[in-house]
Formats: C-alpha cells, sequence, structure tokens
C-alpha cells in the first residue's frame, strides 16, 4: 500500500487505498464518490446560514479539520447572502436574474441548496456573490488572509459561549 506522487501529474497515485499522508486508516471516509453535506459538520445543522454565529463542530468531527473550517466559512457566507437580500428588500428569485457574472450552474435550487449547506459551495460561488456582495467580499478576504478578523474567528471562544455575532455591518450603520 505504498503511495508514490508523480510531480509530472500533480495527482497522488495509489496502490489499493486512497492516498492519505496523515491518516493511517481510511475508514472514517466517505463512501467513494460521496460528498460531505456542510451542515452535517456542524452542531446546529438546522440552523446553517440563518444566524450570525460561528457554528461548532458536530460530535466526532475535529475543529482542525479543513472540511469543517470550510463549512463555517460556508455558513458565514450563506447568512451574508440572506442578509444582504434582507436588506435590499427583495429575494432570490428576483435577484437572480441580476448576478454578474451569470453560469448555467447559478440556479435558484442550487443556491438554496448552498445556502442550507446541503452541497459545498464552489469556486463559481464565491465569485459571483463576493461580486455581489461587500460583505461576502470581506469574508473570503479575510478568511484567506494571514490572520482572520473577529467575524471570522476558526475557533470556538475561550469563554465558551457562541462568539460574535457575525454581521454585514449595513444593520449597524442605518442604526446610528
Amino acid at each position: 500500500m505504498a503511495a508514490a506522487f508523480n510531480p509530472m501529474k500533480e495527482t497522488p497515485e495509489t496502490v489499493g487505498t486512497t492516498f492519505r499522508p496523515m491518516r493511517e486508516e481510511s475508514a472514517t471516509d466517505a463512501a467513494a464518490g460521496a460528498v460531505r453535506r456542510p451542515r452535517d459538520l456542524v452542531d446546529r445543522p438546522e440552523m446553517f446560514g440563518l444566524w450570525g454565529k460561528p457554528m461548532r463542530a458536530a460530535p466526532g468531527v475535529d475543529p482542525t479539520d479543513a472540511a469543517f473550517i470550510a463549512a463555517n466559512v460556508q455558513h458565514w457566507v450563506a447568512n451574508a447572502i440572506r442578509e444582504e437580500v434582507a436588506m435590499s428588500l427583495s429575494n432570490l428569485a428576483t435577484l437572480l436574474p441580476s448576478l454578474d457574472p451569470t453560469s448555467p450552474d447559478m440556479t435558484f435550487d442550487h443556491i438554496a441548496q448552498f445556502r442550507r449547506g446541503e452541497i459545498p459551495m464552489t469556486l463559481t460561488d464565491l465569485l459571483v456573490w463576493s461580486r455581489r456582495f461587500e460583505a461576502v467580499r470581506d469574508i473570503v478576504t479575510s478568511t484567506l488572509a494571514d490572520r482572520p478578523h473577529a467575524g471570522t474567528r476558526m475557533t470556538p471562544p475561550a469563554d465558551g459561549g457562541m462568539g460574535p455575532v457575525i454581521t454585514t455591518g449595513r444593520g449597524k450603520a442605518a442604526e446610528g
């Protein structure tokens, strides 16, 4: 079960098992070809994309797992989209034709599944939504920056609370 890496192909070649440089067993993997739903990685899947707080890892999910961190980022993006659409006094069906750039994959059903955490967010989603909403752009840039800002904390707060409320900031500006 030795794994060799061919840099010319830029993909791992494996013999009899999935390439796993750090893990010893593949028993914890999902079925071959199956995609883990982001909402299944968080402790409150019914709230995915519906509240402005970071999610904790579901039981059995390592909070340092990149898939969990990506699920949390997707939750923040979905929440920001929900807030921005609500603040524009519009809805997704009305907004969909105005998205730039357009993509045949950007359907109402796809957006709804992505926002509920039923399917993973794609680069197309990030591109479209970050061009449309500054709040999404802020989440993406802070997540990819050297250090995330307070609204995109990657670990649970020390006090055991749910952390800061994630908001687009437009609501605060309107109040003050």
